[in-house]
């Protein structure tokens, strides 16, 4: 059952039993407040009478005829008894005739409201020159109860109206208040693994539907970019084995061209053991990277100033036009920063990266790395003088395969600067990319150690 549905069966039924529970209560008062009124009337009437009957000797007839009036007036309809001291009627309709018990207990009274077979009774005890006399007016309980069921069917019929009414409306109501969600249904129903990048619209109902879309948002980003990696982790894989196997394939190359001695095959085993033991490790730090396993984070220290160099080497040695400058601007005292405890073969993959993209769109013009202190921690930056990006693609920079529409002419897969920023928020390592088009890039990272 749709919850459009079961909201319409609920707020009905509530209706209905709400609207029940009011209806008996004024059906209720109604008949309690009738009879009270009804014995309010009668006492009056029990007066009016006696003194129409018992008091006609001792008034004027200007005050007579007043009481007459009055007696023509709410009399006419009303039954009324005038028993003597004998409890004989001396006046009245001669109708069913009270019971002595009942004549003796309104003469002890003086007045009371009763029930006699099928009429509302008031009887004054009223004593006159004439003697004592008991004056009993009556009401037929049936004219109470045609405006009871007057009052039933105008409940009954309010009542199925009612329900009637509350069912359509809710139905709308409830259409309505629930077109939100069937939009979002709809939205949801377009999506699969083909286009994660889309979001749910918003609601702008600023409720609960809100809150469930913006979580829905968050947790589709996670999938989406969870499914990118994993689709694109042999583009990784291929990408960073790439240098490695190239360079075990020239040394085998070369190696096979004539034979060797004993010691050049030492030799050349040593380094394929070395860059075995490299693609060890950067399989491991791409699964770190592809989320694939938990980051364990390391307590071996290394200096940052080494491994760049380390770095510049092997890009030197790959890129023969390349052009290096590094700057120096630590003092003696902060050189202490220069130590990191991160994770060399991490960073070792991300600096390459960066500085290989500067010397690739420098074309041959010189790339700039300076080492600084800022705030008591150790600044890096890397400037390049090439091609730049356009500052409206800076926000996509961290897309996998995006490259910039002006890099055409360069070879580059678009990979290796979204592993390079992955790398540096994994091991916390803050960044900057500044560029503008023809003009270069400079690429700043701020290097906190986890004790600092």
């Amino acid at each position: 059952m749709k919850v459009q549905t079961r909201l319409s069966i609920i707020s009905s039924t509530v209706f209905g039993i709400v609207f029940a529970v009011i209806s008996v209560l004024i059906y209720s008062l109604f008949y309690s407040n009738a009879v009270k009124d009804i014995y309010k009337g009668l006492e009056k009437t029990s007066s009016l009478i006696a003194f129409f009957y018992l008091e006609e000797d001792e008034l004027s007839k200007e005050e007579f005829s007043k009481i007459k009036v009055q007696f023509d007036q709410f009399v006419s309809n009303i039954y009324y008894q005038i028993y003597n001291e004998d409890d004989s009627i001396s006046y009245g309709a001669e109708t069913i005739h009270i019971a002595h018990e009942t004549l003796e207990l309104i003469r002890e009274k003086e007045r009371l409201q009763f029930k006699d077979h099928d009429y509302f009774c008031y009887g004054i005890f009223y004593p006159d020159n004439q003697g004592d006399f008991v004056v009993v007016s009556k009401e037929r309980e049936s004219e109470l109860h045609s405006k009871l069921t007057l009052l039933f069917w105008i409940l009954l019929i309010a009542f199925v109206i009612g329900v009637v009414l509350i069912i359509i409306l809710s139905r709308i109501l409830a259409s309505v208040a629930y077109r939100p969600f069937r939009h979002v249904i709809e939205q949801v129903n377009r999506i699969s693994t083909n286009n994660l990048d889309i979001k749910i619209n918003s609601s702008g109902t600023q409720d609960e539907l809100q809150d469930l879309i913006d979580t829905f948002n968050k947790l589709l980003q996670k999938i989406s970019e969870t499914i990118t990696i994993q689709k694109n982790f042999v583009k990784y894989v291929s990408h960073e084995f790439n240098t490695p196997l190239a360079a075990q394939l020239g040394n085998l190359e070369v190696f096979a061209v004539k034979d060797r001695t004993p010691k050049e095959y030492e030799v050349i085993a040593r380094k394929m053991i070395r860059e075995i033991s490299q693609l060890q490790e950067i399989l491991d730090t791409l699964i770190v990277i592809s989320d694939l396993r938990e980051m364990t984070e390391t307590v071996n220290s290394f200096r940052m100033d080494e491994l760049i160099w380390d770095i510049i080497g092997r890009i030197t040695e790959r890129y023969k036009n390349a052009r290096i400058m590094v700057n120096m601007d630590i003092p003696p005292e902060a050189e202490n920063l220069l130590t990191t405890n991160k994770d060399r073969t991490q960073l070792l993959m991300a600096f390459y990266n960066l500085i290989e993209n500067a010397v690739k769109y420098s074309k041959g013009v010189a790339v700039e790395i300076r080492l600084s202190e800022k705030n008591g921690r150790l600044c890096i930056s890397i400037r390049d003088n090439g091609i730049g990006i356009p500052p409206d693609r800076l926000k996509d920079i961290s897309k996998p395969f995006f490259r910039a529409d002006n890099t055409s002419q360069i070879q580059g897969s678009g990979i290796g600067l979204s592993i390079a920023l992955r790398i540096l928020e994994k091991n916390r390592i803050r960044y900057e990319i500044e560029s503008k088009s023809a003009q270069g890039t400079t690429t700043t990272l701020i290097i906190t150690n986890f004790e600092q």
